[in-house]
């Protein structure tokens, strides 16, 4: 593999540590519901939408809920604000090494974009609070992609912005539907292991296991790594 011409990045649990954040903000909707908490179950479910996180909750602990009695759009903008009260105070440090490896990026002048399935506000406010915005050419959150991951348009449409070809991009996550976005658009992909486990990266798409990410990564500094040794195009 030739280092890419584009590289296109998740934000929660790639560049930024903000899954705690998430699920912590989770536990505060959830209690505000009178459901159960299970952070392991939270964790499990991190690539998803956040109503469809919502939604998978509901049907399982509170079977046949009234969608006139529960807003999920409303409530899930509840869990956003919990979310970003959380960033207000505390603030948002980004992943070690991945400062350095943006610049270095820059640097290389390869094109480099953030493709999320957080909300405009929230995405927009997580690289403000993490000092990373300035990095990038691009962003997309959850309301400019045509549709979610593990659906591929964002990618695409990050690539074909770029003007480059799936092939000679490279998509860096965390979860399996965000992998699954990468492969099924025909973009080589980077898995970091700061969600999930090994066994469950090395086959992330369902029915697919001849689909695998290209590089499997402790770390950032790791992923950085492998980028400065690729040969360019």
């Amino acid at each position: 593999m030739k280092l890419p011409r584009a590289i296109l990045f998740d934000n929660d649990g790639v560049l930024v540590s903000s899954e705690p954040r998430h699920r912590a903000a989770w536990g505060r909707l959830l209690v505000d519901l009178g459901l159960p908490y299970f952070e392991e179950e939270l964790a499990s479910m991190a690539g998803r939408t956040a109503p469809k996180i919502l939604v998978d909750l509901l049907d399982k602990y509170r079977p046949g809920w009234d969608p006139a009695r529960h807003d999920v759009d409303a409530l899930v903008l509840r869990k956003n604000d919990y979310y970003l009260e959380s960033l207000r105070t505390e603030g948002l440090p980004a992943y070690p090494g991945v400062r350095e490896g943006l610049m270095w990026l820059r640097s290389q002048k390869i094109s480099i974009a953030v493709v999320s399935n957080a909300k405009k506000r929230e995405l927009e406010f997580a690289l403000s609070s993490s000092r990373l915005v300035e990095f990038f050419d691009l962003v997309i959150s959850r309301d400019e992609a045509p549709k979610p991951k593990p659906d591929p348009a964002g990618y695409l449409y990050a690539a074909s912005y770029f003007g480059v070809e799936p092939g000679h991009a490279l998509v860096v996550e965390d979860t399996p539907p965000g992998i699954q976005a990468g492969l099924m658009g025909g973009i080589p992909c980077a898995a970091v292991l700061s969600s999930f486990s090994r066994e469950t990266m090395t086959t992330p798409v369902p029915g697919r296991p001849d689909l695998q990410p290209r590089i499997i990564v402790e770390s950032m500094p790791e992923l950085f790594e492998w980028l400065s040794q690729l040969p360019r195009h």
